[in-house]
Parts: C-alpha cells; structure tokens; sequence
C-alpha cells in the first residue's frame, strides 16, 4: 500500500481501530467532533443548487488507474503532495473545527485551499467557521459539502485576519469581512457527483476519476457522520489486508469479502483506498491524513470546485 509514514489506515471490520476515526482522543486530550448530516436527496437532488453544474464529465476507465497512480506516485504530483508543499514549500497546516459540528465547511474550505495551491496561488488562512457560522445563524449544527460549497461559490471564505479561526463572534460579519471572502471565491462553478446509492460503482469512478485529475472532493460519509476532503487514490493489494503483527490474512476478510472489496473498489488484483485531509488539526493521524478503504472509502455524498479566483499575491 502506498501509505504515509504514520498514517491511519481503516479497513472496513477492522472495529479494533475504529475509535481512533469516529471518536479519538488527540494529544491536547481534547475529543473531536463530526457534525456531517445526510443529505436529503429528495429534497436537495443533484442539481438543485444554482451554483453546482450537475454535468457527467469523461471517466477514466478503472483499467487505468493503476498506472496511472503509480506515476502520479513517483512524480510526486499528487493532491496530498500539493497541500505537502503549499505553504512556501512546507505543509498547509490542517484545519481544526475545534469541537463544533462543523466539518462540513472546513471539508470544502480544505478543498480550496487545495485549488490555490495547484493553481500556484500564495497560501491564505482560510476561516471554515465564518461559513458555517453564516448558513446556520452562529448555532453550532450540522450539514453536508454541498450547502458549504454553495456558499464558498456565492460569497467565498473570509483569512483569519478578517474572521479570526474558531471565532462565533457575530461582529466578524462585516462589510470588509465579506469584502476580503470575495477574494477567495469559487471561479468556475462546482461539480454535484452522482448520488451514491442509486448508483454505486458509477459514483466511485468519479471519485477515482477526480482524485486521478488532482481535483479535490469534499466527500460526506454517512457511517463517520463526518465530511472531509478526499485527496489521492492509495493502490491496495489483497498482502494489504493481512495482519501487521502475524501476517496472516485478517480474520475478518475471508474470500467472499475480499473479492467484495474488489468489486466495489477495485479492478483485477488492485482495490484502491482513499486518502483524505480531515479537519481536526495535524495531531491526527498523519498531519491530518489518512486512508479510507473498502466501503468505508466510498462516499454518499461528494461535491469538488472546479477553480479559485487567482491569487493576486
């Protein structure tokens, strides 16, 4: 597996480990929170956001995606090697929702962060909480990608010079506030995915397609509760599902499970994980990285921004 050093890595059944995703505990001895709601699609169908263009893009066909990673891989052109280098040279630093239910912005805001830096654009403190804040009346609920990613195109994401990190304080929405958030708004629209559950495998060549393309997804999981951004694909053999300690294939992956995985994330001998950037600060995991894979990987609802507003810096 084409891992990170010290990046979590959760296999579906693997429920040992599952605590160290839905609810751990980081070094500041803090828990964090989720705040991701499911997306009600009959009420909210693709499509139904002005700002979003609900348009089929060309799929790269599964059959590729193996070599086409591993030069991504050894070019060391990735997303995640992007946002590796996209503060001066050194790592954008992870957001950090800091308690509230309020990774559904952070997940988009995260996303554009990663949009500037690939367009060459200067790194810019981008404050998740002045959009979370805006659509829900300061009130610390949850939501899904989509109502944030619609924001972000209509009036964009304040620096934490103009709406301070982690701040509810109303006196941030101002004239200059929203004046400095023009700056960093969505250029060129944002793409709705198809919706998962009518159909899955469709939904997953999307996913595969975009991360393959170095364009962010901000994918919402209905089993974490839980919106992050998802970065690269991360190329899994079935060795990838053995234990570390005993190197005995996993009890809980027999063949028919295995060949599960394969068919819902994978092509010939090569299932594919997907690494993505969460927003609970760089203390977890590795500098706020880690692999989803199997049905854990795959997500219900996902939304990507096409293009930022270049930088004038």
């Amino acid at each position: 597996m084409e891992r990170r050093p010290n990046e979590l890595v959760l296999f579906p059944g693997q429920e040992r480990d599952l605590h160290r995703w839905v609810n751990p505990v980081l070094p500041d001895g803090l828990r964090r929170a989720h705040g991701g709601e499911k997306r009600n699609w009959e009420q909210f169908p693709r499509g139904c956001y002005a700002s979003a263009e609900a348009i089929d893009f060309p799929l790269i066909d599964m059959s590729e995606w193996a070599a086409r990673l591993a030069d991504k891989v050894a070019a060391k052109s990735l997303t995640s090697d992007a946002r590796l280098r996209g503060n001066a040279g050194q790592p954008i630093p992870s957001r950090d929702q800091n308690g509230k239910g309020y990774c559904w912005a952070h997940s988009s805001t995260s996303a554009a962060l990663l949009i500037k830096a690939m367009q060459g654009g200067a790194y810019v403190d981008l404050s998740a909480y002045a959009i979370a804040c805006m659509i829900k009346n300061f009130q610390d609920q949850g939501g899904w990608g989509a109502q944030s990613l619609d924001f972000f195109m209509q009036k964009g994401c304040p620096s934490s010079q103009f709406w301070p990190q982690q701040s509810m304080s109303r006196s941030n929405d101002n004239a200059n506030t929203w004046a400095d958030a023009a700056k960093n708004k969505i250029a060129e629209g944002w793409v709705d995915l198809a919706v998962p559950q009518y159909n899955r495998k469709f939904s997953w060549q999307q996913v595969g397609t975009l991360c393959l393309c170095n364009v962010p997804i901000v994918t919402d999981f209905n089993w974490w509760s839980h919106s992050v951004c998802g970065m690269d694909l991360v190329a899994q053999s079935s060795d990838d599902f053995r234990d570390e300690d005993t190197g005995k294939m996993m009890s809980q992956y027999d063949r028919a499970e295995l060949d599960r995985i394969m068919e819902d994330v994978g092509y010939g001998d090569v299932a594919f994980g997907l690494r993505i950037w969460n927003s609970w600060g760089d203390s977890w995991s590795d500098r706020g990285m880690g692999v989803l894979t199997g049905s854990k990987a795959r997500p219900d609802g996902a939304v990507s921004p096409r293009s930022m507003i270049p930088s004038k810096v």
